[in-house]
């Protein structure tokens, strides 16, 4: 490590490091004393008239100014510095020492002083060379008056204002040594305690961001990182804990942890040498295998299966079931938490307590490729006006004539027709979904401005929540000056009867402005009678699964003759869906159900047939 690398370094020092830190300053410290000293001495020669002895200090003081500046700009050569100095002391004194014999004691407390210094190896040395120097000092002094016969003796004889003078110079730097040499070896060490309690605090930190604090078990990134380090083939169960929102929701956030806790601690019996446990989601876990054999993640899950099928919790005296929803999945270690998750939904469809493997389902990938399509072409498709309103018509079936028409969004892409189904689930995800229903009020409002035909408009969830479409429908009727009595409000099947208070609300405002409403897909799943009495249904729709059989399937015909049945009673309309050949449409006819719509009876167009016109016989 260079100097310049070393005084700028940060905590960590090692030994070596801090004496050569520490010589560095030591350097600084003799230059600035000897040009203090020597120039205090070469004004006291002068006083004495020994002027080539001061000359010979003033020679001294010019050499450190110079050294101390030159090592101040420029550290990483301070060893060639103070070497030169030494190298320049050394001829300097021999010099004087030539020229004037009798003053080379007087000099050589000077030469002392740099020599040792620089040759220092920590504290212990520096206040070992002190001790030394001063006895010597006071052994020359004594030396002349003990061997006093002597003659080689008494010319070491020093004055003993000299003597004095030498012992308090060297004494002020020899203690200065030591105590910067003290505060130097404290500052390292009080320099490593914050760097091993910032390293404390690194690990914690390192911890806490790999662990989930509930459980206390490692977290979804600790999981990512076990697994890039694997080179073997693992596999992973990615686990739900069923119902816990309904759970935590009826007895409270509290006890919902505890819930977790408690399921943590029985999934924990579960790891072992090659099988560790993570805490990844608020509700979910996940087992790594490593090196994965044959069915061993399979077998594994069907033990925790069966084992929470046994057991029962008891959580603050309640006693609960608990279940789980998981996801295997092995082979491709980059996609392998994506592929678990992948089999954990797929296993969630199918209800509570079951499982899925992973397995490559073209079908599956297919519809997951075009949903990352449309949800970043959707708000595209929007702004930059690729949306149509498509028309299919709906015949009376009295007069076989069209009597209205169902409105349907369609969007163009690369020049080509595009199924709703395609990009309304992308709509959604969004939030875009009423920014499509205004634009076919728009659109379908302008056309049926020029006629006086019925039309019917597709609702949305997400229009009800956002609690715009009275005000909407109001003055879309004043601008294009149409009846409400003419357009009716297609409730989808998501819209359940169970919405707020709010919802429901709206409905009754459609109907007090004159609005109709229209139950689509009546019969099928979440579309059931109790939305005839939350909705007070003008039309129902009979959903196509029933109507498309109708000429081979028995109970498809007493299932739609019930219907119409409990429309006729309700004073309500009914319309049959998916009517695709004239079989069927002769047969919801018989069944007097009142209108028809289908591709046998005319497919979804951008403009609508003229109202004059019949179907053919």
């Amino acid at each position: 490590m260079t100097l310049e690398n070393l005084l700028t370094s940060g905590f960590t020092f090692s030994d070596k490091e801090a004496l050569l830190k520490f010589r560095y300053k030591l350097i600084n410290a003799m230059f600035l004393f000897g040009i203090v000293l020597a120039s205090l001495a070469a004004a006291i020669r002068f006083s004495l008239d020994n002027t080539i002895v001061a000359y010979a200090d003033l020679a001294l003081v010019a050499s450190f100014i110079a050294g101390f500046l030159f090592l101040r700009t420029k550290k990483s050569v301070f060893p060639i510095v103070t070497t030169l100095q030494i190298a320049f002391l050394v001829v300097l004194f021999s010099i004087v020492l030539l020229a004037l014999p009798e003053n080379h004691v007087k000099l050589l407390w000077f030469s002392l002083l740099i020599i040792v210094s620089y040759m220092v190896k920590g504290v212990k040395g520096g206040l070992v060379i002190y001790a030394t120097s001063v006895s010597l000092l006071l052994l020359f002094f004594a030396i002349p008056h003990i061997f006093s016969q002597i003659e080689s003796f008494i010319n070491l004889h020093l004055k003993f204002e000299e003597v004095v003078m030498a012992i308090l110079a060297y004494s002020t730097l020899a203690l200065f040594l030591a105590l910067e040499s003290i505060q130097q070896q404290q500052s390292i060490t009080n320099l490593r305690k914050a760097n091993n309690k910032i390293k404390k605090q690194q690990n914690q930190l390192f911890k806490q961001l790999r662990t989930f604090p509930i459980t206390k078990l490692p977290n979804s990134l600790a999981l990512d990182e076990k697994i890039a380090k694997l080179t073997n083939l693992p596999a992973i169960i990615m686990l739900e804990i069923d119902d816990y929102v309904m759970l935590a929701d009826e007895f409270g956030a509290e006890y919902g942890h505890k819930i977790i806790q408690k399921t943590a601690n029985i999934l924990k019996q579960f790891t072992g040498d090659t099988v560790s446990l993570y805490h990844v989601a608020p509700y979910q876990f996940t087992f790594l295998i490593e090196n994965c054999q044959n069915s061993e993640a399979l077998q594994l899950t069907q033990r925790i299966k069966e084992h929470f099928e046994l057991i029962r919790l008891t959580i603050e005296e309640i006693e609960i079931s608990i279940s789980l929803s998981m996801g295997i999945a092995q082979k491709e270690k980059t996609k392998l938490v994506t592929h678990a998750n992948t089999a954990l939904h797929e296993a969630k469809r199918t209800g509570v307590n079951n499982y899925k493997v992973f397995t490559e389902d073209k079908k599956r990938a297919q519809e997951q490729k075009n949903n990352i399509y449309w949800n970043s072409k959707i708000k595209e498709i929007i702004y930059d006006n690729k949306l149509r309103v498509f028309y299919q018509p709906i015949i009376d079936n009295r007069t076989d004539r069209i009597v209205k028409y169902e409105c349907l969004i369609r969007a163009f892409d690369n020049g080509e027709i595009v199924s709703p189904y395609l990009f309304l689930q992308a709509a959604k995800t969004r939030g875009m979904l009423p920014a499509i229903t205004k634009f076919v009020i728009e659109e379908s409002f302008r056309l049926f401005s020029t006629n006086d035909l019925q039309f019917s408009i597709n609702i949305t969830e997400d229009d009800l929540r956002a609690n715009y479409l009275v005000d909407l429908l109001k003055r879309k009727s004043e601008q294009y000056r149409i009846a409400p009595n003419r357009v009716y409000l297609e409730v989808l099947e998501n819209i359940t009867a169970t919405q707020t208070k709010e919802i429901q609300n709206q409905f009754q405002q459609f109907k007090q402005m004159g609005f109709g409403i229209s139950i689509d897909d009546f019969g099928a799943e979440a579309s059931n009678f109790s939305r005839l009495l939350t909705y007070n249904a003008d039309i129902i729709k009979i959903d196509g699964i029933f109507i498309k059989n109708l000429d081979t399937d028995e109970n498809s015909r007493k299932i739609v003759e019930t219907i119409v049945s409990l429309a006729q009673k309700l004073h309500a309309k009914t319309i049959a869906e998916f009517v695709h050949n004239e079989t069927i449409y002769h047969i919801v006819r018989e069944l007097q159900v009142d209108y028809s719509q289908g591709y046998h009876l005319g497919a979804p167009l951008p403009d609508i047939v003229p109202q004059t016109e019949t179907l053919p016989a």
